[in-house]
């Protein structure tokens, strides 16, 4: 009597199979959006080579409204931030609220290399904050990165509480989805353009390869915090307003190099798409990256969620919880 042995072959998920299926449709329908607009050919400076910047009219009331807008936002952080900081007993969450205010610095940077322009006044109020590279900035890009630390608190919690893999995918997915929104009502107001040759501009003025760029960011500095809140707590949770920064403008450098590209350049339809595409790519690959290296987690175990009663990375409950295994032995 013979018995045969099966060995079952590893198979491709139906995760896997609908993530590919998700992309391809996602790429076409970008591809057909784009393609479908006019393609024109942009406008160089004759000495540099480059899309020079629009010049436009300073719309005082729209700037002031959006400053009071993005404004109140953060302050609503930062009220939350204040409640914690009594709750924990740490003033690592209103650092994290404030932080997001000092990424209107790297904010030129990517401006200038993105092609952003806001117009800006040096007598109508609110209308000049600073200058950096020869670019004036409104008060209002202060105000609205302030507001987009209430973001980054959101993130922060959301991470504290312990979610599963999938919900942090889902967070980003969201993140995406109101940036569309929030930026869209905010260019109606002519507060700010984007000029040159941007990809995928799918809606109305946003190029959507600047989305993964400002919510993986802002993320990544989310993550850093969770991950050494034992490291910044005190008088070291003010290096959150380093961290922020530099978190954000880490997250430009690794994956708007090829839209950048794109939008200092006068290309044809399809390569300036694809640029922008590359973009999203990256930022995906550095939104998992993040999952890997900071938070400790495989990217792709959707189902994955922490315990609720152990305190991840050797945080302050942690410590408590090993002196009292210790005291007991």
């Amino acid at each position: 009597m013979s018995t045969a042995t099966h060995h079952s072959r590893p198979g491709v998920s139906k995760g896997k199979i609908i993530a590919a299926v998700a992309t391809v449709l996602f790429i076409a329908i970008m591809l057909l959006i784009t393609g479908l607009k006019a393609h024109h050919d942009i406008p160089l400076d004759r000495t540099y080579g480059t899309p020079p910047p629009p010049d436009l009219p300073y719309p005082v009331n729209n700037n002031i409204g959006a400053t009071i807008v993005m404004t109140v936002i953060g302050l609503s952080g930062v009220a939350l931030g204040i409640i914690q900081w009594v709750r924990t007993k740490s003033p690592l969450p209103l650092m994290i609220a404030l932080s997001g205010a000092v990424i209107c610095i790297p904010e030129v940077f990517f401006d200038v290399m993105g092609g952003v322009y806001f117009p800006w006044s040096a007598t109508e109020p609110l209308g000049q904050a600073y200058a950096i590279l020869g670019r004036e900035m409104p008060w209002w890009i202060a105000a609205g990165w302030f507001g987009y630390g209430a973001f980054n608190f959101f993130m922060f919690t959301l991470l504290a509480s312990k979610p599963s893999t999938k919900t942090i995918w889902l967070m980003l997915g969201g993140a995406a989805v109101g940036d569309v929104v929030f930026e869209e009502i905010l260019l109606s107001f002519n507060v700010y353009h984007y000029y040159g040759n941007q990809p995928l501009v799918i809606v109305s003025q946003l190029p959507w390869w600047w989305i993964p760029c400002n919510s993986i960011g802002v993320f990544l500095a989310a993550a850093l915090a969770y991950r050494f809140q034992d490291f910044l707590r005190g008088w070291r949770s003010l290096l959150m307003l380093v961290i922020t920064p530099l978190s954000v403008t880490t997250v430009y450098g690794a994956i708007a190099l090829p839209s950048w590209i794109a939008v200092n350049g006068n290309y044809p339809w399809l390569p300036t798409q694809i640029l922008g595409l590359a973009t999203i790519a990256l930022g995906i690959v550095v939104f998992a990256l993040i999952l890997e290296l900071v938070l400790k987690r495989k990217p792709f175990e959707l189902g994955y969620t922490p315990a609720k009663d152990v305190a991840e990375f050797g945080s302050p409950v942690q410590g408590r919880i090993d002196d009292r295994v210790s005291a007991v032995r």
